[in-house]
């Protein structure tokens, strides 16, 4: 290197690396964003975890993984692997309705109500996964039932309705359960 590189700088011709340069076309500069701005974005660059799981072998195998153990009765197997997929990719809508499904099966309402609440409404709601949002407005709805909040349940299980893209199971339970409600009579009251 220290042989060649005095050459290399020697050979380098400036009026034509000029002339070079000056025919760069440069983005104008925004006149709306001031200085401090422009730095800031440019330290503190924001980078959104992703919510899908992208071409992770490792996060399939597991969210798979999870929900055979929950169609195996066994909720801790799929716990564990359903918080393997969270402590990679946190917002995952998938792992996070698996994990409310654990709750629900062992009769954990409050936590249930808490991870299927999530879903359906605010920041982390799982609006680009409408089997998930379909599905948690369901069992949402049914832990409404359970507790005695018709009027709650019966908000649940329309918006499942209103899931666009939603399976169509979930769709079905929905329809079964409103018309049940809907069949039900109130007792009278003394």
């Amino acid at each position: 290197m220290k042989r060649y590189f005095p050459d290399l700088v020697r050979s380098i011709d400036e009026k034509t690396q000029a002339q070079r340069v000056a025919g760069i076309p440069f983005a104008p500069a925004d006149a709306t964003e001031t200085d401090g701005a422009a730095a800031e974005a440019v330290a503190r660059p924001k980078k959104a975890l992703p919510t899908t799981v992208p071409n992770d072998t490792e996060a399939i195998a597991a969210l798979t993984e999870g929900e055979r153990q929950i169609a195996a009765r066994n909720p801790r197997g799929a716990e564990a692997a359903f918080q393997r997929v969270l402590s990679k990719y946190p917002d995952q809508p998938r792992a996070w309705f698996g994990l409310g499904v654990v709750a629900y099966m062992n009769h954990d309402s409050g936590r249930a109500k808490q991870v299927f609440g999530r879903l359906t409404s605010g920041e982390h709601a799982a609006t680009g996964d409408p089997r998930v949002l379909a599905w948690s407005h369901v069992y949402l709805a049914r832990l409404y039932d359970y507790e005695g909040n018709i009027s709650g349940a019966k908000a649940e299980y329309e918006s499942a309705l209103a899931v666009e893209g939603g399976p169509a199971e979930a769709r079905q339970a929905a329809q079964k359960e409103l018309a049940a409600s809907a069949n039900d009579k109130p007792t009278p009251q003394p």
